[in-house]
């Protein structure tokens, strides 16, 4: 299946090679290694806080309290060095704007909402519904159909006026929406119902996910996309992370306040009342997990509306004469567009 892309892959290199001719201007660029590695050890701690915390550790214990603590620490030292460093990996100046400061966190929001949302729904159709794994797999379709939908409309609604905060409200709208409406399935629900709802939810994923990296860039000075760019795919990436571990949280603590004793991948080994009462467990736990999804898609909606109508540049665009770098600063290639 996955190489079917590797033809479609190659072709669209080559139709970008011979027909895309942007101009380029080679500039001498310092690389915020130091920037990149507290970043990255900040994300870590912090997930180990929500992955450890509870389960394999108490949350007031030695190991997670330290990890709170080294979390705090890496972040402050995170921001200082983007304060200091002469060519900062995550600028503070772009936080500046409340326009990419909402940007950045939709891109949170929805990364931790989509990834939920997938995760559980395939589990809910596997354990409640008995439904096998390959099967599962192809609810999936309705959703892609819902996504491509939207990329082929897409490029018409815009030129019927649609911005880029009109997708944006829409999407977090039609996706909340999804999300509450699967929090109701049940053990007898259709399955037709269900596939509809994940086409509701791809319409409202296909209006997010293009649209929130241009509602950054088209606030952000043209020599920074880059960076916005980066941004917020880290964002998107570290709520994808975040949503994966506080739902699989949630839904083990009602789940397991529900059939004490138990875990859900016992279910498939249980018959009888047993596994009755643990289907109707897990139900309840799925049930507060698309709720909790919904409620996190209902805040990234929230900051949505609050966007304003035509958002303007972040500040206006001053171009410098490249300083000159030292030998062995690093050497990247900034298309100028």
């Amino acid at each position: 299946m996955f190489s079917i892309n590797l033809p479609l892959g190659v072709a669209v290199l080559v139709a970008a090679g011979c027909t895309l001719h942007l101009p380029q201007q080679t500039v001498a660029r310092r690389i915020d290694f130091e920037g990149a590695a507290l970043a990255a050890a900040f994300a870590g701690a912090l997930l180990l806080v929500t992955e450890w915390g509870g389960t394999d550790y108490a949350r007031s214990s030695a190991m997670i309290l330290g990890l709170i603590g080294a979390a705090a620490l890496l972040l402050a030292l995170f921001l200082r060095r983007q304060v200091t460093a002469p060519e900062p990996i995550l600028p503070l100046s772009l936080l500046k704007h409340p326009v990419l400061r909402s940007a950045f966190a939709l891109q949170v929001l929805p990364g931790a909402a989509l990834t939920g949302s997938i995760v559980y729904v395939l589990m809910y159709l596997q354990l409640a519904r008995d439904t096998a794994a390959t099967q599962a797999s192809l609810y999936l379709i309705p959703m892609a159909i819902g996504m491509a939908v939207i990329g082929l409309t897409s490029g018409r609604l815009g030129r019927r006026g649609w911005t880029t905060r009109t997708f944006v409200v829409s999407g977090t709208a039609t996706v909340t929406l999804a999300l509450a409406l699967l929090a109701t399935s049940g053990t007898s629900t259709g399955l037709w119902l269900v596939r509809g709802e994940m086409l509701l939810l791809g319409l409202g994923f296909g209006q997010l996910l293009g649209q929130l990296i241009l509602l950054a860039q088209e606030t952000t000075p043209a020599h920074q996309l880059g960076v916005a760019t980066t941004a917020t795919r880290f964002f998107q990436t570290l709520g994808s992370a975040l949503g994966t571990v506080l739902f699989g949280r949630v839904l083990a603590r009602v789940y397991g306040a529900h059939v004490p004793g138990s875990t859900t991948g016992a279910i498939t080994h249980l018959e009888g009342t047993a596994r009755t009462e643990a289907v109707h467990g897990f139900v309840a736990a799925t049930h507060w997990v698309f709720m909790c999804a919904a409620g996190v898609m209902a805040l990234a909606l929230l900051l949505s509306v609050l966007l304003p109508k035509r958002p303007g540049p972040a500040r206006p665009e001053r171009r410098q004469p490249p300083e000159p770098q030292p030998e062995h600063a690093g050497t990247v290639s900034a298309v100028n567009g």
